[in-house]
């Protein structure tokens, strides 16, 4: 049985509610975790899950808060579920939808796919940048086409990288400011990260300060 949780993401330079990240689960004895290989699940299921989660939101938040969906790379290049998000796209009006991209898809799959998100308003961010997703040519290229990054802080830490975190969001903080993106922190676990957040000026902020990825009860 799969599920989508959700987890809060905090406009920075208001403290509210900006949207909220889908987040895949699967249950197994009893407990709901992470799955282990999200392409189990096909992409018109986890439509049909999200669509339940999303419609739910919007009921509760009139003001329309910005939906994360994530992709890996092999499905931001499959045809079939380009198709699956311009349906839900089309399907709820006024839907606020971001993809974030786990791996970064190379330029030449930009340059295919990126008009169709596009044509639909559906906006493209990079996750993890600085660490699964590091600054390379490649990542690079394709930085025109995105709206957002997102900054990882529990990443750094799970590598005992903490030492890096300030010059790595200096850094990701002057290319945002260079292709004119957003800069999404998440790993979010106390009042200082949200001060350093602040401090490089991200958009929004994400963490189990506010929450931890819980079932939508709205």
């Amino acid at each position: 049985m799969y599920r989508f949780f959700v987890q809060p993401q905090i406009n920075v330079a208001t403290q509210k509610l900006a949207g909220y990240e889908l987040l895949l689960r699967s249950s197994h004895h009893d407990y709901w975790v992470t799955p282990t290989n999200f392409t189990a699940v096909s992409m018109a299921q986890q439509m049909v899950l999200s669509h339940r989660e999303i419609t739910n939101i919007l009921r509760d938040h009139p003001n329309n808060p910005q939906i994360s969906f994530n992709l890996n790379r092999e499905q931001f290049n499959d045809q079939e579920t380009i198709g699956h998000l311009i349906s839900l796209k089309k399907s709820v009006p006024g839907l606020h939808l971001i993809i974030e991209l786990t791996e970064a898809p190379s330029l030449s799959e930009v340059h295919r796919f990126a008009a169709l998100y596009k044509a639909y308003d559906i906006e493209l961010s990079l996750d993890d940048v600085g660490t699964d997703n590091p600054w390379t040519s490649a990542v690079r290229e394709i930085l025109p086409f995105m709206d957002t990054i997102k900054f990882a802080l529990q990443n750094f830490r799970r590598q005992h990288r903490q030492s890096e975190i300030h010059n790595s969001l200096q850094t990701w903080r002057d290319v945002a400011d260079l292709y004119h993106l957003s800069l999404t922190v998440e790993g979010i676990e106390d009042q200082s990260d949200v001060a350093l957040a602040e401090k490089y000026r991200a958009q929004t902020t994400q963490g189990y300060y506010y929450s931890k990825p819980v079932p939508y009860c709205g």
